[in-house]
């Protein structure tokens, strides 16, 4: 069984409590107890609003990914290094337990490459709230560029790209569906800016400006 692991990056450690603030950002690190309440019904993963980075995830985005009222979900930290964070959300009983959601924040200019040519080609795609920064909504998939200070800086005008994505995984899509998924990589957003400091405008104009670049 595949475990959670606790926050790797001190810069960050704040972005496990949703109520800290930019006053505040030494946070303490949270411990095991605070990242994963274990159950003995022999599913993986955590229970709703438990984990520290699964806790943007709500009940109402988990039914609408599934379709009706979820079964048994569980919540799983799927990454925690130096090269970002991502949330998957189980669903099913024992022995049937799949994927429904993914919530993830990136970090590096790879990353970033990656989920903006994933979602300019993604179906129907559409440009997304300015305050992800560059983003694009799509069904089924939310994407965020922005910036937000670097690992291990304590200057916050020191600033690396960051990639905040939300998608579902399995079912069928609707408007609501999407409509949670935005909603989720909202709270992402607004606990990250929190934390870190992020510029989501200067990140637009920083990718508008690499593409237009001959």
């Amino acid at each position: 069984m595949r475990t959670l692991r606790l926050l790797t990056l001190p810069a960050v450690a704040a972005l496990a409590l949703s109520a800290c603030t930019s006053e505040d950002p030494a946070r303490e690190t949270p411990t095991t107890d605070d990242a994963v309440v274990t159950t003995d019904d022999g599913l993986e993963g955590s229970a709703p609003d438990s984990g520290w980075f699964c806790q943007y995830v709500a009940p109402k985005a988990i039914d609408a990914a599934v379709g009706t009222t979820a079964e048994s979900p569980r919540e799983l930290v799927v990454q925690d290094d130096e090269d970002g964070w991502a949330c998957e959300v189980l669903n099913g009983g024992k022995g049937e337990q799949e994927p429904v959601m993914r919530v993830s924040i990136l970090i590096g200019e790879e990353a970033r490459a990656e989920a903006r040519e994933r979602a300019e080609a993604a179906d129907g795609v559409r440009p997304g709230p300015e305050y992800l920064g560059l983003s694009y909504v799509s069904p089924g998939l939310v994407t965020g560029l922005t910036s937000c200070m670097a690992p291990g800086a304590t200057d916050r005008a020191d600033q690396a790209p960051y990639t905040l994505v939300a998608e579902q995984l399995s079912g069928e899509v609707d408007e609501a569906t999407t409509a949670n998924l935005r909603a989720t990589l909202a709270g992402a957003a607004q606990s990250l800016d929190k934390s870190l400091g992020c510029a989501p405008k200067q990140a637009i104009k920083d990718q508008a400006a690499a593409t237009t670049a001959p």
